[in-house]
């Protein structure tokens, strides 16, 4: 009995020591070291509001690609007649969407950090894109073509998608530490839900009504987001127990006195001064300016403090002229003062009369030009020359650090191959997202006449619905899938083969089903790699960096491949396949090296 309750007594006293040592109680300044986040709770909330807004606005590429179909049908064409990716000019706005979301999601990241508002920034970004989406309104059919209305609601709807974008993704990592790859997986997986929704919803109000009237009405659906972002806010811990424990922490350190000595051989020289104060009078003053000392008690009724040995020889001292300020003397033959200052009637360009360690300044004579306080001395200087020291001021030493610090980023971004690998896979991700969206409506009823938008949007809806059944097994899949560089080059070759399938279907409604379940399978499983390639970087300023870069060269692809020709909708999902079958390819190629985790 006896040795059961030591037992007992040992675990309370383990459980008290363990729940003492709660990271919610520790104070750090480094973020590994800080509160725990819930992982749950209210942070599901948060997870359910971000997935609610990635299946509508995200699939507003499918909008586009479905509004393009019910211009072209409207619009006269030739039995057999090729069409081609410009020949609607609404095309535009989900282009320059999908380039000024990867130009500023970068700016807008920092955005987020700097003024920490998520329901602000989110809302923001919401109505941003809400308006880009209603002012394409104006330019939905082959007649009413306008590239200024196209250009700035692809540039509105850009903003606002790379505004809420970047809030979502860090509010996640507030809520979620443990569980943060899966909350982050649901989020992605997202767009894909909406794949299959948007078509059915889309294709059925343009069955009812015009053009400009279902961009409106998807518009106002979007709207509705708001009730779902009006949930992002910061987590508690944030709020109470960092802000509260450095206040109190603060608090403290202003209302207690401190002393603080600048030499340790203080507390020597007070006792001898305390033991024999006869001898310390007879002493020499001491020279040495390491053992002056100046405290302060406090910041209010400051007095100062003087040692008592420091005391007496500044005592012994007021009686010596130490620092004169007689400047008479100067250029006399007796010799000078060591810290006289009257160059009042110097010639600043003859320096000959100048001997030993003198000082350049007058500070005492009114001069229209005056000289600064203080420059350095001569006694070096080649004859008849002025030689100034190289100060450097905080603020150069700063941006000097900041150059450099941003040299040694650039420097490890190039040497890393998850740099290149995540750029490669950035690329074709978003290329065959885009292309996907936007092309593949009017390519089915290129191929198929007979077909009207609503069989084509359940077509499509089907085809991702039938891909959504693959992609839910990647939200169950361990962490350890994250660095399987063949797994990911296994995706990559599904894509090339699913989009190059489309290329090749003409009339056989079963096999295009099947070629885009592969295609969106595919650009959905590696848009959920890219965040561990993403987070696989050295630290956070070496994360901005990568996500910049990457996002500068995709966008800047983008923005070439577009403006180059007028393709073909069968060349975009060619060229989507190209991508696909390189990335896989050097995926492929990287698996058999050693890479750095």
């Amino acid at each position: 009995m006896e040795a059961q309750r030591n037992i007992n007594v040992n675990l309370a006293e383990r459980g008290d020591r363990i729940e003492d040592l709660h990271l919610d109680r520790v104070v750090a300044s480094q973020p590994e070291i800080g509160p725990t986040p819930p992982d749950g709770g209210y942070g599901w909330l948060i997870v359910f509001s971000a997935a609610m807004y990635h299946i509508t606005v995200p699939t507003v590429l499918s909008l586009y690609g479905l509004i393009i179909l019910k211009a072209i049908r409207e619009e006269d064409h030739d039995e057999g007649e090729v069409l081609k990716l410009w020949d609607m000019d609404i095309a535009l706005v989900p282009v320059i969407m999908v380039i000024i979301r990867l130009l500023l999601e970068s700016w807008c990241r920092a955005m987020v950090k700097i003024f920490n508002m998520p329901r602000f920034i989110a809302l923001s970004g919401l109505c941003l894109t809400v308006a880009g989406v209603l002012l394409s309104s104006y330019s939905t059919n082959a007649y009413s073509n306008d590239h200024i209305v196209n250009i700035f609601s692809g540039i509105f709807a850009g903003i606002g998608c790379a505004l809420t974008g970047q809030q979502t993704d860090i509010i996640i990592t507030h809520y979620f530490r443990e569980k943060l790859t899966m909350a982050q997986r649901i989020v992605r997986m997202a767009p894909s839900v909406g794949n299959c929704l948007v078509p059915i919803l889309v294709g059925y109000l343009c069955t009812m009504y015009t053009g400009d009237v279902v961009v409106m009405i998807y518009g106002a659906i979007m709207m509705q987001n708001c009730l779902f972002l009006a949930a992002y806010t910061r987590p508690l811990y944030i709020e109470k127990v960092i802000r509260t424990t450095y206040n109190m922490l603060r608090d403290a350190a202003e209302d207690e006195d401190e002393v603080i000595f600048s030499n340790q051989r203080q507390t020597e020289t007070q006792n001898q001064v305390q033991t024999n104060p006869t001898e310390a009078t007879t002493d020499p003053a001491h020279d040495d300016d390491n053992t002056d000392v100046v405290v302060f008690k406090s910041r209010k009724d400051a007095k100062e403090i003087l040692d008592p040995s420091v005391e007496l020889r500044e005592n012994r001292s007021s009686q010596e002229a130490r620092f004169s300020s007689d400047f008479s003397t100067m250029f006399t033959d007796a010799p000078a003062n060591r810290f006289s200052s009257d160059f009042g009637a110097l010639d600043v360009n003859s320096y000959s009369r100048i001997s030993g360690y003198r000082e350049l300044t007058s500070i005492e004579q009114e001069v229209p030009n005056p000289q600064p306080l203080y420059r350095e001395t001569t006694i070096n200087a080649p004859q008849n020359s002025l030689i100034f020291s190289a100060e450097v001021t905080p603020g150069t030493a700063r941006r000097t650090a900041s150059l450099k610090k941003n040299f040694i980023t650039v420097v490890n971004m190039l040497q890393d191959l998850n740099f290149y690998l995540y750029t490669l896979l950035h690329l074709c991700t978003t290329f065959s997202i885009l292309v996907l969206g936007v092309v593949f409506p009017p390519l089915i009823w290129e191929q198929n006449p007979s077909m009207n938008i609503w069989s084509v949007s359940t077509l499509i809806a089907v085809a991702h619905g039938a891909a959504l059944c693959f992609i839910m097994l990647c939200v169950v899949l361990p962490k350890s899938i994250n660095q399987k560089a063949r797994l990911c080059a296994a995706f990559c070759a599904c894509g090339a083969l699913g989009f190059y399938g489309i290329t090749l279907t003409e009339q056989n409604k079963s096999f295009l089903v099947v070629w885009c379940m592969f295609a969106s399978f595919s650009t959905a499983a590696s848009n959920i790699l890219e965040q561990p390639l993403y987070n696989s970087t050295l630290n956070e300023f070496d994360t901005t960096a990568t996500m910049t870069t990457a996002n500068v060269v995709v966008a800047v692809s983008i923005m070439i491949w577009s403006l180059a020709y007028n393709y073909e909708y069968r060349t975009c999902f060619f060229i989507a396949s190209l991508l696909q079958i390189s990335t896989a390819c050097v995926f492929l190629a990287s698996s058999f090296r050693r890479r750095r985790q």
